[in-house]
């Protein structure tokens, strides 16, 4: 508490401590890059943290936002939020140069550390979604894999047109362009696909499925029946001769 209360005499924000305490579980003892406690380290470990712990991270593009425009949006955002808890979406501005250094050296456990900055220079690591980080970049972040709240996404920044808009990004384990985004976005949640299926597997018991496994039971006896009988009938005649 002392320790919290000094931090928070010094004007660092609550959730750099967060921060903070998160890059301290990479491991008990962390070999950094840059120091730990300066703003780079901090940075990483926060989009360590965002890059990881979400399923969606959308790039956007922003281009010159007004401070009355950006609360606007993060009111958007809110009132999304307020209807879907259960998934919230979070509107964040990046540091392209970190980002795009972070996105490089993400393959580690401890993207921060001195042995991620050797392997990227050993293997001259790059990453497919760098080129999306040219200019003034955005990140809009959401925390599961549906497809509805990247459709509200796009409602909020189509009215923000030529100064904010979607370039690409990574949905799930997969890299995708604003084409891929567009297809995804159109796609029916996993609950509602999950239910089409139950649906269609409930009609299918009550109906077809039952029938076919009768009508096969049903022949397959009556098949082996007639070959019972001839096997009879021609036992039959040996007996008589």
């Amino acid at each position: 508490t002392k320790m919290m209360m000094k931090f928070i005499g010094n004007k660092i924000p609550f959730n750099q401590l967060l921060i903070r305490q998160y890059s301290n579980e990479v491991s008990n003892v962390r070999n950094t890059f840059k120091a730990i406690d300066s703003r780079k380290t901090f940075l990483m470990d926060s989009y360590t943290k965002l890059w990881r712990e979400n399923e969606i991270v959308l790039f956007a593009h922003h281009n010159n936002l007004l401070s009355t425009e950006n609360e606007n949006l993060r009111k958007s955002f809110k009132k999304v939020n307020e209807k879907n808890q259960d998934n919230l979406i979070e509107f964040r501005k990046l540091k392209g140069s970190i980002f795009k250094y972070f996105l490089r050296a993400s393959v580690h456990k401890d993207p921060a550390s001195k042995a991620a900055f050797r392997l990227i220079k050993r293997k001259n690591i790059k990453h497919p979604l760098e080129n999306l980080l040219k200019g003034p970049t955005a990140a809009i972040i959401i925390k599961n894999l549906d497809p509805a709240s990247v459709k509200e996404v796009s409602k909020i920044l189509s009215k923000q047109k030529e100064k904010l808009f979607i370039l690409g990004g990574k949905v799930g384990d997969e890299y995708m362009n604003i084409n891929d985004i567009e297809l995804f976005k159109n796609l029916k949640s996993l609950p509602e696909l999950r239910s089409e299926l139950i649906g269609l597997l409930t009609m299918a018991s009550g109906g077809g499925v039952v029938r076919t496994l009768e009508s096969a039971s049903t022949v397959l006896s009556a098949t082996l029946e007639s070959h019972k009988n001839e096997l009879e009938k021609g036992e039959v005649k040996e007996e008589e001769k």
